[in-house]
């Protein structure tokens, strides 16, 4: 069984699949975070959202590009359209019942 802390951390991570998805499919790490922290999960940190991008990464859920080596540009794969709209279950990532 899933610590609260864990279910906490899947559930934003679908939150996160679901916000790339929103917006056309890629935004930078401080959107996300800002998004992230306003859509209800104010006490996450800064290094939760990057613990978070980097498990959605190593899922094949999203892929990243860098600017400068500052600005981290994410991007949302099929894979992780797929488990943002529940059509497939991802360890760490709470399954979605969002249909759009």
């Amino acid at each position: 069984m899933a610590s609260f802390a864990e279910t906490v951390a899947a559930s934003r991570r679908t939150f996160m699949l679901r916000l790339l998805v929103t917006l056309g499919s890629s935004a930078n790490e401080s959107v996300i975070a800002s998004a992230t922290t306003q859509g209800g999960f104010g006490q996450a940190t800064r290094d939760d959202i990057r613990k978070d991008l980097d498990l959605l990464k190593a899922r094949g859920c999203t892929t990243e590009e860098w600017f400068d080596n500052v600005v981290r540009v994410v991007t949302i794969t099929e894979r992780g359209e797929d488990a943002a709209h529940g059509r497939i279950d991802v360890a760490g990532v709470e399954r979605s019942t969002w249909r759009r």
